[in-house]
């Protein structure tokens, strides 16, 4: 699917926490409740407006993205067809980037359906 269509309900991950951030070589994968994100684009986490994390493929993540573990989530919102952005209790904002228009940026996957939402 290219970008990150209107219709993609993500609001059944408001409330929920992530207990653990998986790194690949090429993604970052995350579980808010049923729903699974597998990112290969970039991730940034922002505080106040200013960024205070970043990841991309190929290199490991900056200590912050602890901080969005346990941590619940106050809103998620489709930005725009290329930004997801996910807020957290703790005042963390994270930016889930679809990049591409040609590679898959991310899938999302939800627990009891049997097929994935791919953003490329």
């Amino acid at each position: 699917m290219y970008r990150i269509p209107k219709e993609l309900d993500l609001s059944c991950v408001v409330g929920e926490a992530t207990t653990q951030v998986c790194v690949g070589q090429f993604d970052i994968q995350f579980t808010f409740g049923n729903v699974n994100f597998a990112v290969q684009s970039p991730v940034s986490l922002f505080r106040d407006g200013n960024r205070v994390a970043h990841w991309e493929e190929g290199r490991w993540p900056e200590p912050e993205f602890y901080n969005i573990m346990n941590t619940n989530v106050t809103r998620c919102e489709i930005v725009n067809d290329r930004l997801i952005a996910i807020e957290f209790e703790n005042g963390i904002e994270m930016h889930l980037e679809d990049n591409s228009d040609q590679y898959e940026s991310m899938q999302i996957k939800f627990k009891d359906n049997p097929s994935s939402w791919i953003i490329i």
